[in-house]
């Protein structure tokens, strides 16, 4: 995974950042227990723990609740992806 931190709000923690994910990797199940994360897909597609796949296109966008476990068991085709946290995105690893 490739990370580039376009904009962070250094007193909340807030972040928008451009992340790369390779074919094949996981995204460990997670949480982020001080924010709430938006993400928007660019291209690619990742297998979710429950089976379906979930594209990434430019028309895809996923919200998570603050606390609320998210991941993905394989990327099946490499993702570039704008992520959004409202607070310190500091993440939980759960599995």
């Amino acid at each position: 995974m490739k990370q580039k931190t376009l904009w962070k709000d250094e007193k909340t923690g807030a972040t928008l950042a451009l992340i790369k994910f390779p074919e094949g990797v996981a995204d460990k199940i997670h949480s982020h227990p001080e924010a709430n994360q938006i993400v928007i897909g660019l291209s690619g597609e990742m297998e979710m723990p429950d089976g379906n796949v979930a594209p990434l296109t430019p028309t895809a966008a996923y919200y998570f609740d603050k606390g609320e476990k998210h991941g993905a068991s394989k990327v099946t085709k490499e993702c570039l992806t704008l992520f959004f946290w409202d607070g310190p995105p500091d993440p939980e690893i759960i599995e």
